[in-house]
């Protein structure tokens, strides 16, 4: 795992980047979306996985998409879907996106076996992981639920930040003594690259609160 102050995350040839949310026709969230095509170095399509919203949300959002430039792409239905045609649909993709919404616990119900496989195939090959809102806790150490995915080890990750959350944000660290919480505001995102690059983009509003045990590279 790369590892650049306080963050480590899953090694692969793709960008990992993790956004607090936002309306989608933001400055914030467009300067966001711009800069995350742009990084993308893989030159498949877009696959965006929508369980967590709707349809209709994950139409507008890749209709936002293209006004940026964006690539071909298709939504992919990953509670319905059958396992072979899931697993080709991820893992071609040059930019899967976990899209934001109020049902997360639908997503992370089925972000395990064909779906978490393809998902990590594509990054391994160069794909952009690009986790929107409640979506990108996921990505963290824990989740309300129980544990996260760790892709961003030891990570506690609170999108749609704001400063009167900072107590909330200290109560999930002492889940996770040994590691730190991450307040990501609405309209900023966290992104991590291949050669250990780690930039803020939108409006640059990012919290770190340190577990009591916190010991960076551990």
């Amino acid at each position: 795992m790369p590892q650049v102050n306080v963050f480590n995350w899953r090694a692969g040839a793709g960008w990992i980047v993790l956004s607090g949310g936002g309306p989608i026709d933001s400055d914030d969230v467009n300067n966001i979306e711009a800069r995350m095509l742009q990084h993308t170095v893989s030159q498949g399509p877009i696959a965006y996985v929508w369980a967590a919203s709707d349809l209709e949300a994950a139409d507008r959002h890749m209709d936002s998409l293209r006004e940026l430039g964006a690539r071909t792409g298709y939504l992919v239905d990953v509670v319905l879907e059958e396992d072979d045609a899931l697993r080709a649909q991820l893992s071609e993709a040059g930019v899967v996106i976990l899209g934001d919404g109020s049902r997360i616990e639908r997503l992370y119900d089925a972000m395990s076996g064909v779906v978490l496989r393809g998902i990590e195939e594509a990054f391994r090959r160069g794909a952009t992981i690009y986790a929107v809102g409640q979506s990108a806790a996921m990505l963290g150490a824990l989740v309300p639920a129980g544990d996260g995915f760790g892709w961003l080890a030891n990570a506690v990750i609170m999108p749609a930040y704001t400063a009167q959350q900072a107590d909330q944000l200290r109560d999930g660290v002492l889940r996770q003594p040994g590691g730190y919480g991450l307040g990501i505001a609405a309209g900023a995102a966290l992104a991590l690259g291949p050669q250990g690059e780690v930039e803020v983009w939108g409006n640059a509003s990012i919290t770190i609160s340190l577990g009591q045990d916190f010991t960076p590279g551990e």
